[in-house]
Order: structure tokens, then sequence, then C-alpha cells
């Protein structure tokens, strides 16, 4: 007879498991598991450790919000530290309308003599949470949630979100400490996606992009993804107008927009359990069609007095409640494996499926992103597979359900040769995606035509993918330089062609002519440069040319620019057939440079530089830490740049200064171990003057 489970060895076993999942989520901005299968998890550990209190733990992932590790482990070495003066607590979570209704009556209970609590509907955002504080009406700081306690301090990047407002207007209070969520709409998230190769890798979803957006150390690179911002709750409100009670979410959102923010999209004041039944079932049919992602409501009660009667536990607030809409996962079963081969020979599998529906949508196939992942998840033809929408834009496999087989699954077969072009795959040991190395496979031409020709690229109106089909199976084309040797006549000779079509296109190619060189040079195609990398590159090197034979020692230089990238771009303009391409393409009068010395941050430059030649930090390798007291970090770089310097992320014994501002961190603690000069901002200035100040 088999004994029965200790209770004590699961909830340690759940507590590490939940650790684990949560340093993923939050910190790494890589989940293993759905929020649903998460979700579980927890409940299990709550239910465990109500049914057995003597296995209570104040440090228990029940006690505290988002994570377990300790602060030095959750802050990353270049983001400094935040601790927010009012802790920002999670939710409970309601899974079902069920458990909203237990939370409700606990509301009441809790109290007595109002016959009608006042309840705030609004939209549960999958973004990212974060706070903002303004002092005297000017934004001063912007960090991450983190773990409710201490978070990550993000203000540069989140200065770039364009409706999170500088510098309030009217009667703002003088101290503003507002909470909310960033995240990105579904329509530029799924376009921004559409604009990276396949070996920079597509974003898994709007969620996770943000995360990993508000963590980049170039503000270049968050001011260019589509990030917005909804304001939802206060930590601290100091100086506001007598009688506002900015608890009461009609006050706040009554006076976000006079503070020159834009109020939520949705927002309801119900009392009545059943008004709150009918939002959730219309809300969740209208899901689908919001430009942007939520997973359920958030439900508050309404007013200061009643949130303090009503109190907080560790975690989350008495008087708030996350309404959990349905996950969007479904089962079915994995029918077959397809492997399509990429602009840049990258093979990849596609799983055929059982048809689901999946969130509205019916899903017959989903992405099993490479040959090591296959084999990570154990997935065999004939499985049921548990299916999910990746921020609803890529259906993708997220497991096999091993419980489920009879023994009739058979194993995913891995391809010798090209589907293509019948070419032998390459399978290298260091690579996690084999590749096909014939350049002159069929599916790499149409891929690099499309990727050439699509919107983010150099964008050619009415080159579709069936109109390259046929370019391409005709022989018409090959490589991007032959369609500017194209000829109305020939192109009205193909299908769904005709001579007005035919003449527009061609007056669409010879449009493209005049591309900002950054967005060649993304067209192009090379291995790791999408339209950020290819804007750092020309930003620095402003010519094509220049940057052909320009080193990697040279771009690693570039904050953003790492060896590998490096590595790839100086091997593709190595390489003898692409020189003869970039030269036809030359030759066909496309846009080569760009006008102009390398391209400085935003920012005014100090009229203090010299501009004799004798610049004061030139050939020098500066690195910017901590927040400056006047200059914002893209002022300083243009300051530094002008000056001749070059900018770099990391420190290291080739940097020549170190530029320290307030919450320095880990930089600052590494020049100094290795002696690199370390000046403050006034010390900069002094350096721009002419002076050479002592280190700090």
């Amino acid at each position: 007879m088999n004994a029965p489970p200790d209770p004590s060895s699961r909830v340690r076993s759940l507590r590490a498991l939940i650790r684990h999942h949560n340093f993923r989520y939050y910190v790494l901005d890589d989940p293993e598991v759905s929020d649903a299968e998460f979700d579980r998890l927890f409940r299990e550990l709550q239910t465990l450790e109500e049914q057995h209190p003597e296995l209570d733990d104040p440090e228990s992932p029940t006690h505290k919000v988002g994570s377990s590790w300790t602060p030095e482990e959750f802050v990353a070495d270049s983001l400094p530290p935040v601790t927010h003066r009012v802790p920002m607590l999670s939710l409970e979570n309601a899974m079902n309308l069920e458990e909203f209704a237990e939370w409700l009556e606990r509301v009441r209970k809790g109290l007595p003599g109002e016959e009608e609590v006042p309840l705030s509907v609004e939209y549960k955002m999958d973004g990212v949470a974060v706070e903002v504080i303004y002092e005297e009406g000017v934004l001063v700081e912007g960090s991450t949630r983190g773990d409710g306690v201490t978070g990550e301090e993000i203000t540069t990047n989140l200065r770039t979100i364009r409706t999170l407002p500088p510098r309030l207007t009217g009667d703002s209070p003088t101290r503003l400490e507002l909470r909310g969520e960033v995240f990105m709409p579904l329509a530029e998230f799924a376009a921004m996606n559409a604009s990276r190769s396949a070996e920079e890798g597509l974003f898994a979803n709007p969620r996770n992009s943000t995360a990993g957006t508000l963590r980049q150390l170039d503000p270049r690179i968050a001011a260019s993804r589509p990030l917005e911002i909804v304001l939802y709750g206060v930590g601290v409100a100091e100086g506001v107008a007598e009688g506002l009670d900015l608890e009461s979410q009609q006050n706040l959102f009554a006076a976000l927009p006079r503070w020159g923010f834009r109020a939520p999209s949705f927002h309801r004041v119900v009392t009545e359990l059943d008004e709150v039944e009918a939002i959730y079932h219309e809300v969740e049919l209208a899901r689908d069609g919001l430009p942007f992602e939520i997973d359920g409501l958030v439900v508050k009660v309404e007013g200061g007095e009643r949130r303090r009667r009503l109190g907080v536990r560790s975690r989350s607030p008495r008087w708030a409640i996350a309404l959990k809409f349905p996950p969007r996962q479904e089962t079915t079963r994995l029918e077959a494996v397809e492997w399509q081969i990429g602009r840049t020979g990258a093979l990849t599998p596609v799983a055929h499926l059982a048809p689901v529906v999946l969130s509205g949508v019916t899903v017959s196939r989903a992405t099993l992103h490479n040959p090591k992942e296959i084999e990570r998840k154990g997935v065999l033809i004939g499985d049921r597979v548990l299916v999910q929408r990746a921020g609803d834009v890529i259906p993708e496999v997220v497991k096999a359900i091993e419980e489920g087989r009879d023994g009739s699954e058979t194993p995913v077969e891995l391809p010798e040769r090209c589907p293509s072009c019948d070419e032998p795959i390459w399978y290298p040991e260091e690579e996690i995606v084999p590749t096909c190395q014939n350049i002159h496979c069929p599916a790499q031409i149409r891929g690099r035509l499309r990727h050439f020709a699509s919107r983010r690229a150099l964008d050619i109106d009415g080159l579709g993918a069936k109109l390259i089909d046929q370019l391409v199976d005709r022989e018409i084309v090959r490589k991007p330089s032959e369609l500017y040797l194209l000829e109305a006549e020939t192109l009205a000779d193909l299908d769904r062609m005709a001579e007005k079509s035919a003449t527009n296109l061609i007056l669409a190619i010879d449009e493209t002519r005049d591309r900002p060189v950054a967005r060649l040079l993304h067209a192009i195609g090379i291995r790791h440069v999408g339209e950020t990398v290819a804007r750092l590159l020309i930003e620095q090197f402003r010519d094509l040319d220049v940057l052909a034979v320009a080193k990697p020692e040279e771009m690693v230089e570039i904050d953003g620019i790492g060896p590998e990238i490096a590595a790839t771009v100086a091997d593709f303009f190595a390489r003898e057939e692409n020189r003869t391409e970039l030269a036809a393409l030359k030759a066909a009068g496309l846009r080569w440079r760009e006008e102009g010395p390398p391209h400085a941050p935003p920012g005014d430059v100090s009229d203090d530089v010299s501009d004799d030649g004798e610049r004061p930090l030139a050939g020098m390798t500066v690195v910017l830490t901590g927040t400056l007291p006047t200059w914002t970090r893209d002022e300083a770089k243009a300051q530094v740049i002008a000056a001749g310097g070059k900018i770099t992320g990391s420190v290291s014994k080739k940097t020549a200064l170190v530029v320290a501002g307030e919450n320095a961190g880990s930089k600052l603690e590494k020049a100094r171990s290795l002696g690199v000069e370390v000046v403050d901002e006034v010390g900069l200035r002094k350096i721009l003057e002419g002076e050479h100040p002592s280190s700090t």
C-alpha cells in the first residue's frame, strides 16, 4: 500500500518551482510556462498552505509580489535599484465568476453597514507594471514593479513613450507617484515582428517584448518600438487639491487628462454582482477586437476610506481583484511537420494540427521554432499537444501531453536534403538552426526578394509574394538588383498583370532608389541586422562603402553592436558574391550614403566644444553610467560624440573615461578596480571646455 504524499515535500517543491518561474518571467522576460499553468501551481501552493498552516512561511512566494529573490539578484548590473515609497502590490486572482462572487461577499462583510459598495471595473492590461514619479510637475523617475518593494530604474526608456508627458499641466500635485502598465498595441507589435529577420527571431508576444524593451540600455531602441502606457493607480500624492480623493478611480481618471495623460479607454462603476457578470461577458466577446492585449478585468472598491477599512495582505490588497478570462490555450493533435526554408537558408519546422478554435480563430498550423525545441519538448507526430497563440499573432506548440500517448506516435524526422532545392542540409554543432547552404535555392531567393520589398525594408508597393513567385519561377529575377532592370513589357506578360499595373510597379521600384541608407542596409538581409542595428551602423559609418571595409572591432565600439553582429556584418561584406550584388545595386542608383558627420543622439551640442580639429575626447572610449543631474543620457552621448569620443556600454581596459552619475552601480566599481579615470557631469563639462579635472 502506497504511503500518502508528504505535503511538506510538495510545498517545498512548489515554492522552488514558482521562484524559478518568477525569475524567468520577471527578470529574464522568458517564461517557460503559460500564465494559466503558473496560476495552477500558485493556487496549489496556496491551498496546501491553507490546509497545513504549520507549513506556512513568510518567505513563501504566496506572501511576496512577483518574485522571491533578493534585490541584489533581481536588479541587473546595468539598471540601478529603486525602492518604492509605497509597495506595488500584486492582485489576487479570480479564475471565474464563482470565485469573484466569493471575493465580493468578503468585501461586503468587511464593510458592514454599506448596502451598496461602488466597484470600479477596468481592463486588466497584459503589459509591464511601472511607477512614474513627478515632482513639481516634472517627470523625474520611472521604475519597474520588481518584487513590489524594489524595482529597476528605467526613466530614460519611459521618457520615449509619447503618451507619457514629460511635464504635467493644470493643477497637478507637487509630488505624484502613479502606477500603470506599459504595453504594445497589437498592430504595431505585428508590424515590428514583420520587420525582423529569421535570424533576429520573432518576439514571442507583446508583453515579453515590452519587458525586454524597457530594460534596454540604449533609449533609441525603446524609442523605435511602439510602447504605450495607461495609468490606473496612485502610490503617493502630495499637494492634491482639497477634497480630491485619488483612491476613487472616477476621480483619478477624471484628473488624468487635466494633467496631460490619456485616460484609460474603459472604465465603469457598478454596485451589483450581475452588473460585473454582464461586463465580463461583454468584454470577453469583444476581446479579440481590441487593439491591445488584455487577460481579464480589474475590479476595485471605490474610495480611500473603504480601502483602508478593508486593508491589505502581504502581497495583495483586499479591496481589488483580477477577474481573469479563460487562458488562450487549447489541446489538439499534431498530424505532421513540414520543413520550410527561409531567406537565409534557415530550416524551420511548422506543425500541421487538427484544426482547433483558439481565441476565436481556427488554427491548423503552428511554429515549432527549431529542431532543438522539438527535442527539448519531446514532441512526436500523433501527440496531443498544448497550443497557444503567442501574443495573438503566432500560434505555437507549447508542449506534448505525454499522458495521452497510446504507442502509435512517431518521432519527427529531420530532413537530410533541402525541401526546395534538394541540396544537403547542414547541421552545425554550435548552431541550433540547420541551414541549406545553396544560395541559389529558390526558397531562399523568394525569401530575400520578399524581405527586400517588404514595408519596413524598401517598401516596393505592388510587389507581393505571388508576383515574386512568378518572377523566380520564370527565372526573370534571381537577386534584388535585377528588380531595377525590369521592364513593363516583361511584367505585363505575367499572370494577373496588365500594362497599367506593370507600369505602376516599375514606378514603385524606381521610387526606392532614394530610400534612407539604413533601410537599404536592412533590406539587403544581413544576418542579425534588423532595423535598429542597421540604423546604428549607418549613424556611425554613414556610407555603405565605408561600412564594407570597417573592422569588427570598430563596429563593437557602437553602443548596441556586439561581437557576433560585428563579425556577421564583416563576413557578409567580405564575400565576393555579396560585393558583386552590392556593386549592382549601387550601379542601379540606390542611395549609398547619408550626408553629414556621424550622427549624435538628440540634444544640443555644447558651444564650448572645440571645432578646430583638436577635439578633447578624440579617439577616447567613454562609458556613461547612472543619472546625471542636468543632462539626459542622450544629451551626454551627444556631447561625447561631438567631442570626438566613442560611447560603449561596458567598462574594459580599453575604456578611457567613465562619466558617473547618481546610482552608478557596478560599472563605477569596475572602473575603479581597473584604474579607469572617472568623472562626474561637472568633470565632463570641464573636459569639453579643455580643462582636465581630478577624477571623482
